[in-house]
């Protein structure tokens, strides 16, 4: 009687069975999801599968993609025709008798050819180097002035190559080689005391026309040559001079090192105005 009793009790002390919970017996439970635990919060599954790419479906080459791949900045160091710059000019000579320098480029560059004065790209340091050189002594003369080399500081300039273009990757080595006789006949035309080549290329095209062969290591060194340039008709020819390219496509070489082969020409061409007796006159204002 006494164990019927206490199981009387207990039975009072616990609450009626709810209408959900009397219903759950005649629901149909899904299988969990294994990255639901049993209280419905989610848990990461294991680390064997965080480790695992998801395994792709294999791409079908024939369908071309939608993505626009990332477009690459292509150099343009190609052969250019003349009919690409065909609407650009060549640069006039600035050339007269009794010049003690002429300078000679490769070939007009697209900002110089624009402009219509020799060597007039804003990243060019010619006219900077010609003035600290002292061959401009007075002042740095602004590309537009070019033409007044001649008369005032018996300098001038020319090119190996008239035609205009991007670079001299954009030329073609025949055109090169064969430019090399009109320069030596224009330079034994005004017989210059010296030429000064803006860039070891130009003596590498003149040199390989001469030659027949290629500048070797032994062949070049900056500054003053060991052969004259355009002799003939009882004339030895010109000095030769080589300085590194001003242009700023060519970085190869520290301004340090750029001003000090300068200062070389500088000095030689101020001692020959001197010994002319013909001291650079001062520039006007531009």
């Amino acid at each position: 009687m006494i164990e019927k009793a206490e199981e009387e009790e207990q039975n009072t002390l616990k609450p009626p069975p709810s209408f959900n919970g009397a219903l759950s017996k005649f629901i149909f439970s899904a299988p969990l999801d294994k990255t639901r635990n049993t209280s419905g919060i989610t848990t990461q599954p294991p680390a064997s599968s965080r480790n695992q790419a998801p395994k792709r479906e294999p791409e079908d080459k024939s369908v071309p993609t939608t993505t626009k791949s990332r477009k690459r900045k292509r150099k343009h160091t190609g052969y250019a025709p003349p009919s690409t710059y065909a609407h650009l000019s060549a640069i006039p000579d600035a050339l007269s008798r009794n010049l003690i320098c002429v300078f000679v480029g490769f070939n007009p560059g697209l900002a110089t050819a624009i402009a219509g004065h020799t060597f007039a790209s804003p990243t060019n340091s010619f006219w900077r180097l010609l003035h600290s050189s002292g061959c401009t002594p007075d002042r740095q003369l602004p590309p537009s002035m070019d033409q007044s080399l001649p008369a005032l500081y018996s300098l001038g300039h020319t090119n190996l190559v008239s035609r205009p273009s991007r670079s001299a990757a954009e030329l073609s080595k025949e055109e090169m080689v064969e430019a090399v006789p009109e320069l030596e006949e224009k330079i034994r035309r005004w017989q210059p005391d010296a030429v000064c080549l803006v860039g070891k290329a130009i003596w590498e095209v003149i040199w390989r026309s001469k030659t027949g062969r290629v500048v070797k290591k032994g062949d070049f060194d900056w500054g003053w040559q060991d052969i004259r340039f355009a002799g003939g008709n009882g004339r030895e020819g010109c000095r030769v001079f080589v300085v590194p390219s001003t242009s700023g496509l060519v970085a190869g070489y520290s301004p340090e090192f750029k001003r000090a082969i300068w200062k070389e020409l500088g000095n030689w061409v101020q001692e020959r105005r001197k010994e002319r007796g013909n001291d650079a006159k001062e520039c006007p204002a531009a």
